[in-house]
């Protein structure tokens, strides 16, 4: 899924799936791991949270279903504030390095959503527009950053449409909220990828302070993010 490309981009496809099998060094392979595990268990929380909403609605139990729902919008952020910072993190360092990192165009196949397959469709086109593997690179975070945000605020708003208690839209909300769901982890997925050929392609020199940056809180896009979802302006 990660490495599809156009079938006239055959020698980028082959490069970003060698990135994705190829082997890291020790200390690359650690921090891959942790940042890795630490997005694995956020998005663990929204999945289980989904879920059970959704087997608690097949049950009958629709209390407990809206209950669930609550948790799970509650726990967006957990999973997309990382993501974003992870995009910031990239992109900037990305500037620095010598050998941009292998990328493949996002594919809109991969996504449900409407604002996801258009953003994908958008960086399809500029991938096979933009010669330069650094201007690719570019793009795909930030048009990564756009649909994670979107789709974490959208994610919210069906949320709070189906525990409000109208009984218009229940089916529609449902459906929506399973969409949202697998395009944040189709995202999640995606950001993986790219992580891994950015640490094949960052000098082992350069490795000092990725951690502590992955996880800064205050970064703009991430802030901003958390400040729409929790309804409290942003500094």
């Amino acid at each position: 899924m990660f490495w599809q490309m156009a079938p006239n981009s055959r020698h980028a496809r082959s490069t970003v799936h060698e990135d994705w099998i190829g082997w890291l060094p020790a200390d690359k392979r650690r921090l891959y791991e942790r940042v890795a595990r630490h997005w694995e268990d956020a998005y663990a929380m929204l999945s289980v949270a989904l879920n059970d909403a959704m087997s608690f609605r097949e049950q009958g139990e629709e209390a407990r279903a809206r209950e669930n729902i609550r948790v799970a919008a509650g726990l967006v952020g957990r999973l997309v504030e990382p993501l974003l910072t992870a995009y910031h993190v990239l992109e900037n360092r990305g500037r620095h390095l010598s050998s941009s990192p292998s990328v493949a165009p996002l594919d809109p196949a991969n996504f449900r959503t409407q604002i996801a397959r258009h953003t994908a469709a958008k960086d399809l086109l500029l991938h096979r527009i933009l010669f330069a593997s650094r201007s690719r690179y570019s793009h795909k975070l930030r048009a990564l950053g756009v649909t994670v945000a979107t789709l974490a605020e959208e994610f919210s708003v069906v949320a709070e449409d189906l525990t409000s208690g109208g009984q218009t839209r229940q089916e529609e909300c449902w459906l929506a909220l399973d969409s949202l769901h697998y395009d944040l982890n189709t995202c999640f997925r995606e950001t993986l990828v790219l992580l891994k050929s950015f640490l094949r392609a960052l000098p082992e020199a350069a490795l000092d302070g990725i951690w502590i940056e992955l996880n800064a809180s205050n970064l703009p896009d991430a802030s901003r993010l958390r400040a729409r979802l929790s309804g409290v302006p942003a500094d």
